[in-house]
């Protein structure tokens, strides 16, 4: 597979933990330890301040890269803990930990004698265990919002909530819950939310949130143009695949513009149909994918288990097992095809989220997609 090519060159390039002169191991996850490091030391200034928190990387690491800390204030309550631990065992704690705790949410989507340790092993999670990143745990909160959904609104809310580690990814949750009417479940989401916030602004100042609002948010925006950057090969959304190919930005965000109506039609029809949460639960996930502009594969940890769910309805068309299949390879193979100048990723994400949809809204849709659905609601 095409991650552990990447491991591989990752040991061929280290010494004493350092990846080339530029990376750690566990890359991204340097960004929380460094984070919750800058918060212990009380020199949060330094947080969203791009040259002086690669100093203080370098002072810690050794080396510089390029790394910024993209998260809001709220993340760093999660940070802090894992920076009083050294860092080979704080990321083995963090990989360890969210990963249990994925695999712990999408048991009930799964059939009965199903190990849900193999979902650590697809091709978005080995990519995020490459990457350090937060996929685990933001889909584990994803997929337990969902679960707990029908029976118990207010847990749900609070999983959804603490989505605000990394906001954008939950963008179609409130949404869908907005449709569907589930107040106590948003306002469990909100008073989450506010209550993070609040003890934010309490703990680490109001700057923070100011710094991150227009500092940091540009910084993001700016990498939806990944130019001929590696990152870009990992990027999900259609703008990027199509900037990277240098097609004119007009024409690649009026195309990302028409993804975003065509997911947002698709997840409002659904809902309205009375689709249930855990058939809208896989479609959001995917459909969040397609519709953002700025997205990566390590978060796609959902979406697999999207794709294996349509791979085996029985009802489910050559075709459709197809599509399946492509978009459960792309986190990795996507990156081989974009180098070549083929947009495979966003082109799966969105056929595999039209797949999904048909399957809810055509004529004699018996039970939700899903070997688990009806154990998930």
């Amino acid at each position: 597979m095409i991650v552990m090519t990447l491991f591989i060159a990752d040991y061929r390039a280290s010494r004493h933990g350092v990846i080339g002169l530029s990376e750690m191991w566990g890359r991204d996850f340097a960004n929380i330890w460094t984070g919750g490091k800058l918060a212990l030391n009380g020199r949060l200034a330094l947080l969203y301040d791009l040259d002086r928190y690669r100093g203080f990387e370098h002072a810690l690491y050794g080396t510089v890269g390029i790394h910024n800390y993209s998260y809001p204030p709220i993340a760093l309550f999660l940070d802090m803990p894992f920076a009083l631990l050294p860092y080979g065992p704080a990321l083995m704690l963090w990989l360890g930990g969210t990963g249990l705790l994925f695999a712990l949410a999408a048991r009930p989507w799964l059939p009965e004698g199903c190990a849900p340790w193999l979902l650590l092993l697809t091709p978005a999670a080995l990519m995020n265990i490459w990457a350090g990143h937060y996929g685990f745990l933001i889909g584990a909160l994803f997929l337990a919002g969902w679960h707990w959904l029908p029976n118990r609104p207010g847990w749900a809310g609070v999983c959804f909530g603490l989505m605000a580690l990394k906001p954008h990814v939950a963008v179609l949750v409130p949404v869908i819950l907005l449709l569907r009417g589930d107040w106590r479940t948003i306002a469990a989401a909100a008073l989450t939310v506010g209550s993070l916030v609040m003890a934010s602004v309490v703990a680490f100042g109001s700057d923070l949130w100011a710094q991150y609002l227009t500092v940091t948010s540009g910084v993001q925006a700016r990498m939806i143009d990944p130019g001929q950057e590696f990152y870009g090969l990992m990027a999900t959304s259609l703008a990027s695949a199509l900037l990277r190919q240098h097609i004119p930005a007009a024409i690649a965000y009026g195309l990302q513009g028409m993804a975003f109506i065509g997911v947002a039609l698709g997840v409002t029809s659904a809902t309205i149909r009375g689709a249930p949460p855990a058939a809208l639960a896989l479609l959001a996930a995917t459909g969040t994918f397609v519709l953002l502009p700025y997205a990566f594969n390590y978060d796609l940890t959902v979406v697999m288990l999207a794709a294996l769910v349509v791979y085996g309805r029985p009802e489910a068309s050559p075709m459709e097992k197809a599509i399946a299949l492509i978009a459960f390879v792309t986190p990795q193979w996507g990156m081989m095809a974009s180098a070549i100048g083929i947009p495979l990723t966003p082109i799966a994400l969105i056929s595999l989220f039209g797949v999904q949809w048909h399957g809810l809204v055509r004529p004699g849709r018996g039970a939700p997609a899903g070997a688990g659905a009806a154990r998930s609601a």
